[in-house]
């Protein structure tokens, strides 16, 4: 599984900007980093800053430095991409709409199976913690919560699934459901839009149909695909200004 790695302060921020550069295709796999000064005098910050936002990039595959060569970019299949920092990175700076066909794809090819084999195998203990997320996402007081809900809902029928390899990826559904619903719900609506086919998924497992169940599931998903590129269109996230050395954002 990637590494995940949580950044904050200057150095982060700074790995934030290049990282997108390097997601967005402006720095390629391959060829090296700008010199030192020349990023020193363009970001603005410190040597140590900027060595430090380099060993974050390094700790999410996405350079390396070599002696008498410089910092590399590595091929974007060494990238940790389900590192959240760095799908963020992605939907700021890089192709938003590629990546949201990918992971809505691998969420489809995880879930609509983990949904089928729930309906087979799950115990009532574990459609309980299905309708007791429901619940949840029913009764959720804030985005936040209802995103909490959400992830509970769809783990805990990947974990019902009976197979213990399919229970294993529930942790790479959650980071691919964390990151693409951030863009649905910010649609005024977008969750209570969701809940009736949520709905028809709970039902489709409790009344063992697990063809039905898988069908629910799939529809579920191309729908909250549907709507997040309708976002991603409609307003790209964005990078945000970069404070001066020795500011911090609150």
């Amino acid at each position: 599984m990637n590494r995940v790695l949580r950044t904050h302060g200057q150095p982060g921020r700074i790995a934030g900007e290049l990282g997108q550069e390097i997601l967005a295709g402006t720095l390629r796999p391959g060829h090296q980093l700008p010199p030192e000064p020349a990023l020193l005098a363009r970001m603005g910050v410190s040597r140590t800053t900027l060595r430090e936002a380099i060993k974050i990039l390094a700790a999410k595959g996405m350079v390396s430095a070599r002696p008498r060569v410089g910092t590399i970019v590595r091929p974007s299949a060494d990238w940790s991409l389900l590192d959240p920092e760095v799908l963020d990175w992605l939907f700021r700076g890089g192709d938003l709409e590629g990546a949201l066909a990918e992971l809505f794809d691998m969420r489809r090819m995880i879930e609509a199976e983990a949904a089928a084999a729930a309906a087979q195998m799950a115990s009532p203990a574990q459609i309980a913690a299905m309708q007791a997320a429901y619940a949840a996402m029913e009764a959720a007081p804030s985005e936040a919560a209802a995103l909490d809900a959400d992830v509970a809902f769809h783990g805990a029928i990947i974990r019902a699934s009976g197979n213990r390899f399919l229970a294993a990826l529930a942790g790479v559904s959650e980071t691919a459901l964390r990151a693409t619903v951030k863009l649905s719900v910010r649609r005024p609506g977008g969750l209570p839009y969701s809940l009736p086919q949520h709905a028809a998924v709970l039902e489709a497992i409790a009344a063992r149909d697990p063809a039905g169940a898988r069908t629910a599931m799939e529809s579920l998903i191309l729908n909250a695909q549907s709507d997040a590129v309708a976002q991603a269109r409609a307003s790209r996230l964005p990078a945000g200004p970069r404070p001066p050395e020795g500011r911090t954002r609150t």
